[in-house]
């Protein structure tokens, strides 16, 4: 018989365990019944749907822990609005995320967004590193409404906007480069394969529908379906993000993805696809068996297997993955636990996936996009980027980039919208004839357009981290502006580096890749790492394992005169930080 000490050390699966060994959220996903159900004890169960109607009553403030891990699957995080200590104290809350595959809105989706901040959040609208959007706020007896407006919004795009998988143990929101099929030298059409993936890794359960999307007299009794072909009765051990990066743009971080497909390029015609898997940002402070990896490069696989070979990977994780420290759950860490090597025979032998072994291309670097670039296809058309800084389109009494982009979207025929994973937003579509008028548009607006935006805040993101995100152990959105005005203040605004934040080590806003990457450690401490590089194939190094505020300002002053003034070489910010010593880094 297998002693418990030996088995503490093994892996808990599917393949190897009861359930009763696994973690709750475990035991909670497989009793849900396809997410229908919440159980409150071994005893008793009820329907998710009656604590959301209990919220719309106002007869319940917000919804049990319990229901809180299954609700994650439906795009909701149960929050708490936090003091300026962090404590939770406030009033009960909602952030509620949009999936939105390849970040492409149609102008009716984009409003109906708009119209919604309004309606149930805080008046604005959140773009994510993950090209999906956010809303904040939401008040309990908001939720439901909310997520039946972003469910009926027009479909005229070929995709119904919904909430459901964008969190939870599922394949998140699929990334692919804003400006896949826009790039005038190489258009591709990587886009329809990132809606592909969408498409067939979302849920299948009817719980979602019949909890947010059933009248009255809607099923409440009973899933419709509970069956999940891909997922299984537990779903995922955690999260699973997949992208698809364009040849000259890489701002989906292809290496941070569990799944990233790069297209190889022969003229103007795609050879196949460099896979690369087992890519994951989120650590945990003092734990070091948790850690930033980078994917690893499997080979090549052709367009028609793109699909087969995410479900094949998810199928592994799901039979292999741990389910009882969900810190050791993700498949960064199961890839190199089974092996590369076992990975690519079982990919080859058992799922049919002809994975060639190949050279890896060059990976392209991050780009901004921001500014105005000609558009692939026929006609004088463009495509412009728009600087939202860390992604929160709101209106200021300054700056009014929501009032901005509702006008322009209103009133541009055949617009399209990107969010771009930079946080910022593309306009696609735009005649020659409409382009003054929209650089005037957000000039009246107070939006800095293209060259008016310092070269230091370009590439510059953080995560929406206090006083919402109960995980978050500083600011971050809320800070980051103060530090880049104190570079700015310095004479050091035209400095080309990419410095992203994020208020906690799972690092939402990847500053692990980052030229300067910066995470919050305690209550008002952080984390400054550096020489990440611009291509995203090479992770920053801890240089200063726990600073103050204070401390952090002066050391970023210090790193970034440096890139500026003993650069002799005129290396990229990121070459020059990996390169030169710590000390020499530290010294004023």
């Amino acid at each position: 018989m297998e002693s418990k000490h030996h088995r503490d050390h093994l892996p808990v699966t599917l393949d190897n365990a009861s359930l009763a060994e696994m973690s709750t959220v475990e035991r909670l996903k497989q009793s849900s019944e396809g997410l229908f159900y919440v159980h409150s004890t071994h005893e008793s169960r009820h329907t998710m749907r009656l604590e959301i109607d209990a919220l719309s009553a106002r007869q319940a403030e917000t919804i049990s822990e319990h229901a809180k891990e299954i609700s994650k699957h439906f795009g909701i995080y149960k929050q708490r609005e936090r003091n300026e200590s962090g404590k939770k104290d406030g009033d009960f809350i909602f952030m509620v995320r949009v999936k939105v595959p390849a970040g492409e809105l149609t102008p009716t989706q984009w409003l109906a967004l708009d119209a919604a901040a309004d309606l149930y959040a805080d008046g604005s609208i959140r773009l994510t590193a993950r090209q999906g959007v956010q809303f904040h706020f939401v008040r309990g007896h908001s939720l439901s409404a909310l997520i039946r407006h972003i469910n009926t919004s027009q479909s005229d795009s070929g995709y119904q906007l919904t909430t459901l998988g964008a969190c939870g143990d599922v394949n998140r929101n699929t990334v692919a480069s804003p400006i896949d099929d826009l790039d005038a030298e190489l258009p591709l059409d990587s886009h329809e394969l990132a809606h592909a993936v969408a498409r067939e890794m979302a849920p299948r359960s009817s719980a979602y529908y019949q909890v947010f999307l059933a009248d009255q007299n809607g099923q409440q009794v009973a899933p419709l379906n509970s069956e999940e072909p891909i997922y299984g009765a537990q779903y995922l051990p955690r999260k699973f993000k997949v992208g698809f990066a364009h040849p000259q743009d890489n701002s989906v971080d292809l290496l941070t993805q569990d799944v990233g497909f790069l297209p190889r390029i022969s003229g103007r015609e795609v050879t196949g696809y460099d896979l690369y898997s087992g890519g994951g940002m989120g650590a945990t402070h003092n734990q070091p068996a948790t850690m930033p990896l980078l994917a690893l490069y499997l080979g090549v696989v052709q367009r028609e297997q793109v699909v087969d070979t995410v479900r094949a990977i998810a199928t592994i994780q799901r039979e292999h993955g741990e389910r009882r420290n969900r810190r050791a759950a993700r498949w960064k860490y199961t890839i190199r636990r089974i092996g590369v090597d076992a990975v690519k025979q079982t990919l080859r032998d058992r799922f049919g996936i002809a994975l060639e072994d190949a050279e890896p291309v060059p990976l392209p670097p991050v780009r901004d996009h921001l500014g105005w670039h000609r558009q692939a296809g026929a006609g004088n058309f463009s495509y412009v980027g728009i600087m939202i800084p860390s992604g929160r389109v709101s209106d200021t009494a300054t700056i009014k980039y929501r009032s901005a982009i509702r006008r322009i979207v209103s009133e541009v025929d055949g617009i399209g919208v990107r969010v771009t994973p930079n946080q910022h937003l593309i306009l696609a579509h735009i005649p020659a004839s409409r382009r003054e008028w929209i650089e005037r548009t957000l000039a009246d607006h107070g939006v800095a357009f293209d060259g008016a935006v310092p070269a230091i805040r370009r590439l510059a993101m953080a995560c929406p981290a206090k006083p919402t995100c109960g995980l978050a152990m500083t600011h971050a959105e809320r800070a980051l502006p103060r530090y880049l005005a104190a570079l700015e203040r310095e004479g050091l605004g035209d400095v080309d580096v990419m410095i992203r934040m994020a208020g906690c080590p799972n690092s939402c806003s990847r500053p692990p890749t980052a030229e300067i990457g910066i995470i919050g450690y305690g209550k008002n401490d952080y984390v400054l790492m550096v020489g990440g590089a611009r291509d995203g194939s090479r992770l920053a190094r801890v240089l200063y394992p726990r600073l103050s505020e204070h401390e952090l300002i002066l050391a970023l002053k210090c790193l970034v005169r440096a890139i500026h003034d003993r650069n002799p070489r005129h290396l990229s910010a990121g070459d020059y930080l990996d390169q030169t010593p710590d000390a020499e880094l530290k010294a004023p």
